[in-house]
């Protein structure tokens, strides 16, 4: 089984904003999938802005080796970057993503792929006393987990990228003690989805501004501690009218905001 990083997107009309590492061959599958996106694209092959395939897309070049310079990006610049090959030959893995980190908005997402350390092809060329690759970097998932999370980033999700189903293969390795969950032995590459937010918090964020949220958490401290609490539970209600927050959107805010959500809820009941 082989599929690519197309395989995490739903597509849309919203105006996104993405940035593509050294991955032009995900530049016209964006552009169909997101029509109004604008696109950003570090590469080191100057050419490939001169490719026919490219004429007429509105494509912001940089043309830069990004293993070895800083991203020349201001910090929440893109909604989602895509970097396929990233952690495979990135020289500093953990400073590239939080580089990267960085300059995604706080809902934003990270597309990329990893070897699989634990791929039986893999498992087997160290049985004899082999490591074929040298100048990549593999990866084992817990460790990926481990990586993404100490960059900052909040839900990750992970789907085979390229897998054999070896069954013969995996059942010996099994028996010799390694552990084989959802057939990782068979996977050679895993695809990663990792977002800045939980899904949760990610709704709540995309549907005010920043201002507007810390306003509303603002509010809601000072009533959840008793801070002119009358006078504030009036402004909580002419707030909500003034930027149209709805009922339900209030609830939930204060699930993820507040430490004594019970006692706030209560009150605005």
């Amino acid at each position: 089984m082989k599929q690519d990083l197309t395989c995490f997107l739903s597509g849309g009309p919203a105006p996104m904003r993405w940035l593509l590492l050294e991955s032009l061959v995900y530049i016209e599958k964006i552009v169909a999938l997101y029509p109004n996106a604008r696109l950003v694209v570090v590469t080191e092959i100057e050419e490939a802005a001169e490719l026919p395939a490219f004429a007429g897309l509105h494509i912001e070049w940089h043309f830069m080796d990004y293993r070895r310079e800083k991203l020349p990006f201001a910090e929440n610049s893109f909604d989602a970057v895509l970097a396929e090959n990233l952690l495979v030959q990135a020289y500093e893995p953990y400073d590239l993503l939080m580089d990267i980190s960085r300059k995604l908005t706080d809902v934003g997402v990270l597309y990329g792929d990893f070897l699989n350390v634990r791929y039986t092809g893999v498992l087997a060329a160290l049985k004899q006393g082999e490591f074929p690759v040298r100048e990549k970097h593999l990866y084992a998932k817990s460790e990926m987990v481990r990586l993404l999370d100490d960059t900052l980033f909040k839900e990750i999700d992970f789907v085979p990228g390229d897998s054999d189903e070896n069954s013969e293969a995996e059942a010996l390795w099994e028996a010799a003690g390694y552990a084989n969950i959802n057939h990782e032995l068979s996977v050679s590459r895993y695809l990663f989805r990792a977002a800045c937010s939980t899904a949760a918090v990610a709704n709540l964020k995309g549907l005010y501004s920043p201002a507007v949220r810390k306003e509303l958490a603002r509010i809601l401290h000072r009533i959840e501690y008793d801070v002119q609490r009358a006078e504030n539970l009036e402004r909580l209600q002419a707030f909500c009218a003034q930027e149209g927050i709805f009922p339900e959107y209030l609830q939930d805010f204060i699930v993820e905001s507040c430490c004594h959500r019970e006692r706030v809820l209560a009150l605005l009941e």
